[in-house]
């Protein structure tokens, strides 16, 4: 009977191992096949990105978009509607980089350009980002032009008394070393010196950081941003903005302004130039959300046409974003094109989309960079 029981509990002891050994195998098994799932998902989105990817080219070719303006009302301004594919979403929009202060614009000042533009009534990028920085409750003083002009020129000289080149990163804690390049993307600026992060993250929706220095397009420059570039008009000049653009030349805009404000054309030529203001851009960001399976993710890409009869991709960002984290019911994009009671529509029904919101989701799905 003792050797019964000794061979009844080695057999059980045998059973519970075989058992503990196949569900351990069986487990193993399963997150296998769903780390393989969710990366065939993963590859899957990222594919269905870049078919986005062309359809934001597509609409900024010359062959279907006026390269002489650009604004609101153009198809590239509208978000894309959403597309359903086999097992998930593909929602996105474009946004226009030139609506924006671009950092790099800074490095085309020298020590005697910033100086006349700050003694003058002429309209610049320096004096917008100090008035853009005064709308923040932030400080806004010479210091904050001159030291993001001396981290993207390529000398080593201060362009003038508040100006800060490597000398006085070393002492910072962790020290820097100075870019003397353009910055690259728009979160470059919190490294500057007097630049603190969360004033960073507040203006992150305001600038850009393009290759080259570029104007700001005035047709689809927010209204914050046209406050600030309208000078002593301040007021005035973003009020007509909005209400008049877009505009289809420079000449349109400058006539506008002198007649609404009583002054000589060529006093408002030389106030806000060409080299300042445009109606055109060749800089746009494209922002995607491809949802496939579990897998989730977000795709910035900026696309280049300068030049180009078509737009090439100088950059792009993936984030993927963890399947453990929540999912949100419906996108900002989605949602743009839910009924609301307050929407208007034309005689056949059809909804009447307000472009300037639609632009605005834009950036906040995009989260601004």
């Amino acid at each position: 009977m003792r050797q019964r029981g000794v061979a009844l509990l080695a057999a059980l002891i045998l059973m519970l191992a075989l058992v503990v050994i196949l569900g351990n195998i069986f487990y193993r098994h399963q997150i296998d096949v769903s780390q393989a799932t969710s990366s065939l998902h993963g590859d899957q989105a990222f594919l269905l990105a870049l078919s986005g990817e062309n359809w934001a080219r597509e609409l900024l070719t010359d062959a279907n978009d006026d390269r002489a303006v650009d604004s609101f009302e153009d198809d590239w301004a509208q978000a894309m509607p959403v597309l359903p594919v086999d097992g998930g979403l593909l929602t996105g929009c474009i946004s226009d980089l030139q609506g924006r202060v671009n950092l790099n614009s800074f490095g085309g000042y020298s020590s005697q350009s910033l100086k006349a533009e700050m003694d003058s009534d002429k309209a610049g990028v320096g004096k917008t980002w100090l008035q853009l920085l005064m709308q923040f409750e932030l400080r806004a003083e010479p210091a904050r032009i001159a030291s993001i002009v001396d981290w993207i020129d390529a000398d080593s000289e201060i362009v003038n008394s508040w100006g800060a080149e490597q000398p006085d990163y070393d002492g910072m804690s962790p020290p820097r070393v100075v870019a003397n390049g353009v910055i690259t993307d728009s979160t470059e600026l919190a490294a500057i010196m007097g630049y603190e992060v969360a004033e960073v993250q507040r203006l992150l929706p305001w600038v850009s950081a393009l290759p080259i220095s570029t104007p700001i397009n005035v047709n689809t420059a927010d209204e914050r941003l046209l406050l600030a570039m309208g000078g002593d008009l301040g007021s005035d000049f973003s009020r007509l903005v909005m209400e008049q653009r877009p505009f289809k030349t420079l000449d349109q805009l400058h006539s506008a302004i002198a007649q609404n404000e009583g002054l000589e054309l060529a006093v408002i030529k030389s106030r806000w130039p060409a080299t300042f203001v445009s109606v055109n851009s060749s800089y746009f960001e494209l922002y995607l959300e491809v949802t496939l399976g579990e897998a989730r993710i977000e795709v910035k890409s900026i696309m280049d046409r300068q030049g180009r009869s078509e737009p090439v991709i100088i950059a792009r960002q993936v984030t993927l974003v963890p399947a453990s984290l929540p999912q949100p019911e419906s996108s900002a994009v989605e949602d743009l094109f839910k009924e609301s009671p307050d929407d208007d529509f034309d005689e056949d029904g059809t909804r009447i989309a307000e472009t300037d919101q639609v632009q605005s989701a834009c950036l906040m799905i995009g989260e601004t960079n």
